[in-house]
C-alpha cells in the first residue's frame, strides 16, 4: 500500500539520482527545469489526491 501511494515521489527520486537526464544538468538553467518538474508534479499530485480524500470525508 505505502508504494503504490507513493510510487511517483520514488520514480522522481531515481530519475534525479541516476546520471542520465532527458536534459544534461550543464546547459543553465533548463538542466535542472527537467528533474525539478518531475518533483513538482509529483508533488501536485499527492496534492489532489489529499483534497479528494479530504473532500470525500466531508471535511
Amino acid at each position: 500500500m505505502f508504494i503504490k501511494k507513493y510510487w511517483i515521489f520514488f520514480v522522481a527520486v531515481i530519475y534525479i539520482l541516476l546520471p542520465v537526464d532527458l536534459i544534461p544538468d550543464v546547459i543553465p538553467i533548463f538542466g535542472g527545469i527537467d528533474d525539478s518538474s518531475l518533483v513538482i508534479l509529483g508533488l501536485i499530485k499527492q496534492y489532489l489526491e489529499y483534497r479528494k480524500k479530504k473532500e470525500k470525508n466531508g471535511v
